[in-house]
């Protein structure tokens, strides 16, 4: 499986969290997103991206396993919480609340985590950090899933598939980020479904500028895949896991709840400059994964 890797592509998630497509390079007009924008120039921007659910975890698990989260009893989003103590079950203790008893997903025994696949197939398989499954999280996915994985521990020879997550824009950062604006709440549009007054025009200054900050964030990660060498045999996936953080947004089944960015680089298989406006679901990013690995 390790030499039938060695020939295989790079594959590299940048996944993000809560944001609909607000960057420049989606014409919006205030926000200051050059690492994404040119991203997008270098490769291929999906205008029409949807998620399966507009919360994280239904979410992310039709993602890791290319299943519609409603066909394998994963809808609900983190039924291992307890009630509203938001407690996590520990291993092998099950709590039951008053209210909720939580539980873990288990899928059929024919639905995958499909890095699993890659694994087998001579990939070496890191996440950096964020699972949020709804059926746990598998030994048998990962090489790494720790705050330290990353493509640079792997094997020599061996090809990677990367996830590293950012949190910079998750709805609790709306609140509880310790950034400075560095947009002008008087400069933001406004939904036509939110309230225009200080407090909303301020959340969606701080939502915007924790989006300045991811963009930061994966220049240094594209910047770090420059300096080993391999941005050129490297496939970059850039998304968020859901739509935006705001109220009617996150956990929502409208357009602002599902609908993300999507871009792709592929270097010297995907022309530069590239605008696909096709419908195009996250339950399929599992199997692109797989066809692009042979």
């Amino acid at each position: 499986a390790q030499a039938a890797g060695a020939d295989r592509p790079n594959i590299l998630w940048i996944s993000v969290e809560d944001i609909s497509p607000l960057m420049g390079v989606y014409g919006d007009p205030v926000v200051a997103t050059p690492v994404i924008d040119q991203l997008a120039a270098e490769g291929l921007m999906y205008t029409n991206a949807f998620t399966t659910a507009g919360v994280c975890s239904p979410s992310r698990t039709a993602i890791i396993t290319g299943m519609h989260q409603s066909s394998i009893g994963a809808h609900h989003h983190r039924p291992t919480h307890t009630g509203h103590a938001h407690k996590t079950i520990p291993d092998g203790e099950p709590l039951v609340s008053g209210a909720v008893t939580p539980y873990l997903v288990v899928p059929p025994p024919y639905v995958k985590a499909f890095p699993e696949y890659l694994r087998a197939a001579g990939y070496y398989t890191t996440n950096n950090v964020k699972t949020d499954y709804n059926f746990g999280r598998p030994a048998s996915v990962w090489d790494e899933s720790s705050r330290e994985a990353h493509w640079r521990n792997r094997p020599e020879g061996k090809p990677f598939f990367s996830v590293i997550n950012l949190t910079t824009t998750h709805e609790s950062q709306v609140w509880q980020s310790e950034l400075p604006l560095s947009v002008d709440p008087d400069a933001v549009p406004v939904p036509p479904y939110l309230p225009d007054t200080p407090v909303v025009r301020r959340d969606i200054a701080q939502q915007y500028t924790n989006i300045e900050q991811m963009d930061r964030q994966v220049g240094q990660i594209l910047a770090d895949l420059e300096e080993d060498g391999l941005a050129d045999d490297t496939i970059v996936f850039f998304w968020s896991d859901h739509g935006g953080a705001l109220p009617r947004q996150k956990s929502w089944l409208y357009d602002s709840g599902l609908h993300v960015p999507l871009v792709i680089r592929w270097p010297g298989e995907i022309p530069p400059g590239q605008v696909n406006k096709e419908l195009v679901s996250f339950v399929d990013l599992a199997p692109t994964v797989l066809s692009l690995a042979g």
